[in-house]
């Protein structure tokens, strides 16, 4: 009698255990880390190309998984220069193509090419950048497709009386919010013979004319300014920086922005004092934002010292704070480090990561990531390699960074390696731990000194990604590139452990197992879930899993 108590009391325990873990299941969490494949050249119809090929790709944007276009110039096979575009549809290259315009607007001996493009939508891009016209003058040049057909090359339209009757403009960067809702920004001559930055928007696609910036304070009566970059958080709410020339000869990073699609004034970026050099000497090099009035830029400075530094600017809900240096752990960076930032994306308000280079404490140059969380800025990483890749007197760059969501990014730049080849590279952050940087993998066989470069990188989704540059073939000549890495998630599975009904005396209990959740086919990690079943004695299920 007194085993059958003990037996019914140790059930009843027991079943409390049952009832508290009924409800049991867990969440189980992705590696999102694509696989690239071999890079590949560009390929042109017969006839197109010169034989002696000098292409590349400066630029791409993807809307989606393997919807892509890249931007860049080759030569003819006239010996000319010409803008070309690529598209991929669903992670399908068709064929490079050259820029078309209007009869009468490109000059014969074309010297074409385009800067940087943006995609709002699959089929639905603007490609920018500068072209030689029939007087043999340099004019700033926007291209569009709509549902995947691009239309003519067309000239950037001032007002009369702004530009130089002998007009030499380029577009150096474009965003796009929405399909047909863009602006592109870069420099032009003004009518004095002077560089100034400007602006120009479409809406609904008809572009305004191209609009000189206006700065909150004077510029120097030789302006020389530029914007570089722009970013568009929603459609009219973008932000353009660059570089202008003060009222003492000096050289500026400014921002400016648009809400609703007016713009502001330009701002001098503002440095805590103490930090920047009395004559200043500062630039943006690229801004991205998340949503409207949440941006980051990046650039470089010339601090106290009288050396550059990579620094980052960050607005808040549309107020921007000060100017901050990059920092790096003790021992890292050289006292002359001679750093920049050349790229950033932000995969949402406060997450962003930039990338560029830096000099290190044996003087070598080396590529870097920097991230901020929430806001808050980390230190400076340099880029790793294996060992046997990477020469020891190391010079490196990152030249663009893609954030498909906070913590997993792609950065591309360059490497020279143990044989003094420059050699393109990629390296990706997942759930915010970088891998290894690794040398770019042709289809096909690179010259013998590759000199080889990625300059932009683009994710259409997290793992989705297509990196563009250009790499020196077998016959000596420069060849255009795309890359593409590929992300599947794991198929989910369901696994349901049968209920169990045990009887105790003249009890009868029914017990559900708990629904454990799908897995995924990677693991990270060992989960072990109990659950106890009544009986005259312990049952004990363990079920371990492996969590994705």
């Amino acid at each position: 009698m007194r085993t059958f108590r003990n037996s019914v009391r140790a059930g009843l325990v027991l079943l409390v255990c049952v009832v508290s873990f009924a409800a049991f299941g867990l969440n189980s969490s992705t590696m999102a880390s694509g696989v690239w494949g071999l890079a590949t050249r560009a390929e042109f119809a017969d006839g197109v190309q010169a034989s002696s090929s000098n292409a590349v790709f400066r630029s791409v944007s993807c809307a989606s998984a393997g919807d892509c276009t890249a931007v860049g110039r080759f030569k003819n096979v006239d010996g000319n220069f010409e803008a070309l575009t690529m598209t991929s549809t669903d992670g399908v290259w068709g064929l490079a193509t050259p820029a078309v315009f209007a009869d009468g607007v490109q000059n014969e001996s074309s010297q074409d090419e385009f800067e940087s493009v943006s995609c709002a939508s699959a089929g639905d891009c603007t490609a920018v950048g500068r072209f030689k016209n029939v007087d043999g003058n340099f004019e700033a040049l926007t291209m569009t497709s709509t549902d995947g057909v691009w239309g003519q090359g067309t000239p950037a339209l001032f007002a009369d009386g702004v530009q130089s009757d002998s007009p030499n403009s380029d577009f150096r960067s474009v965003s796009c919010a929405s399909a047909g809702d863009c602006t592109a920004v870069g420099r032009f001559i003004n009518v004095d013979g002077y560089y100034e930055a400007w602006t120009m928007t479409s809406t609904d696609g008809v572009w305004g004319q191209g609009t000189p910036v206006v700065f909150a304070e004077a510029q120097n009566e030789y302006p020389d300014s530029i914007s570089n970059s722009v970013s568009c958080g929603s459609v009219g709410n973008c932000t353009a920086v660059g570089f202008f020339q003060n009222v003492d000869g000096n050289y500026e990073a400014f921002t400016m922005t648009s809400t609703d699609g007016v713009w502001g004034q330009a701002t001098p970026a503002v440095f805590a004092d103490g930090v920047q050099l009395d004559s200043p000497s500062s630039e943006f090099r690229s801004v991205s934002c998340a949503s409207a009035g949440n941006c980051t830029a990046v650039g470089r400075f010339r601090n106290v010292g009288d050396r550059d530094e990579a620094f980052t600017m960050t607005s808040t809900n549309g107020v921007w704070g000060q100017a901050t240096p990059a920092l790096f752990a003790d021992g890292v960076q050289s006292d002359s480090p001679d750093a920049e930032f050349r790229s950033v994306s932000c995969a949402s308000a406060g997450n962003c990561t930039a990338v560029g280079f830096f000099q290190n404490v044996d003087g070598n140059y080396v590529a870097f990531t920097m991230t901020s969380t929430n806001g808050v800025w980390g230190q400076g990483i340099p880029a790793l390699f294996a060992d046997g890749v990477q020469n020891e007197s190391s010079e490196e760059q990152f030249n663009s960074v893609s954030c498909g969501s906070v913590g997993n990014c792609y950065a591309v730049g360059f490497f020279v390696d143990v044989n003094w080849n420059y050699v393109a590279f990629t390296m990706t952050s997942t759930n915010g731990v970088w891998g290894q940087a690794t040398p770019v993998v042709f289809a096909e066989a690179q010259n013998g000194y590759p000199n080889s470069s990625s300059y932009s990188v683009s994710c259409g989704s997290v793992g989705n990604c297509t990196a563009v540059g250009v790499f020196t073939n077998v016959g000596g000549g420069y060849e255009a590139f795309t890359m593409m890495s590929t992300y599947t998630p794991p198929a989910e599975t369901t696994t349901t452990v049968a209920a169990t009904t045990t009887t105790v005396a003249a009890t009868t209990t029914t017990v559900a197992a708990a629904l454990l959740p799908a897995t995924g086919s990677d693991s990270n990690g060992w989960l072990v879930a109990a659950m106890c079943a009544v009986i005259t004695g312990t049952v004990l299920i363990t079920r371990r899993r492996r969590i994705n």
